[in-house]
């Protein structure tokens, strides 16, 4: 059977959306937020839906990204995927938004060598939100280096450590801001096209599906985003007093 999937990612400035059948990409939309993406979303889906021909009821799988990225983003596209998934009975499956980012680059060499991928988004507060993937054996993302959050310099010198002289290719919007601390450390690293720092829905669509096949769909009540650090949004630790 052919699954029709549904997948999105908000969690950076483009709202990433796509509706494919197994390997066969029916439509596609990804392009920057001018609203924020709870004003953008659901209209883009509905366009990928009519350009698919499908309604809502004919997916077999909703697939979105949970992060890390923006905050506020990221709950949006979960809140969706989850009302989604509750109102049709249908699965969901959550896609770490830096291993999508990195998927479309990996590949093997003539050696059978693994490429390494080095996805860094702007994390603001002089951070990035980063991590390591190699190829897998099925083609997906192999983590290396599990996500997380470092000022440039420190995220540089772990991921340097972690290479252990290997070649890497690096991208994102987090490279672009700190081109010259990153590459102070990562000398040899390769530099991938500023097209490339891109999310493309497709790409979120084949991942939410290869990770469905291989491991079944996100528990709702577990899925929850990754933000790697604490949101600036919190309730004081003390009570306020008048």
């Amino acid at each position: 059977m052919t699954l029709r999937v549904l997948a999105f990612d908000t969690s950076s400035d483009i709202t990433a959306v796509a509706v494919s059948a197994g390997s066969v990409v029916l439509a596609e939309m990804d392009a920057p937020s001018t609203d924020r993406h709870e004003q953008t979303l659901l209209p883009r889906i509905q366009s990928c839906l009519t350009q698919a021909g499908l309604a809502l009821w004919d997916i077999d799988l909703f697939g979105v990204g949970i992060g890390p990225g923006s905050f506020t983003g990221v709950r949006v596209g979960l809140a969706t995927a989850k009302g989604f998934a509750l109102a049709t009975g249908k699965p969901v499956r959550g896609v770490v938004s830096l291993a999508s980012l990195a998927q479309p680059f990996l590949r093997y060499d003539r050696q059978g060598q693994g490429a390494l991928v080095l996805p860094v988004l702007d994390g603001y507060k002089g951070e990035v939100f980063t991590a390591l993937y190699a190829c897998g054996a099925d083609g997906g993302p192999e983590l290396r280096v599990p996500p997380f959050h470092a000022s440039p310099a420190l995220a540089a010198e772990r991921i340097r450590q972690a290479l252990q002289g290997q070649s890497v290719s690096i991208l994102g919007s987090g490279f672009r801001r700190y081109a010259a601390e990153l590459q102070a450390v990562l000398t040899e690293a390769v530099v991938l096209d500023a097209a490339c720092d891109t999310p493309h829905g497709k790409v979120f669509a084949q991942e939410a599906l290869r990770l469905y096949l291989r491991e079944g769909a996100s528990e709702l009540a577990g899925l929850v985003p990754i933000y790697l650090r604490d949101s600036d949004a919190q309730l004081p630790k003390s009570p306020l007093r008048l």
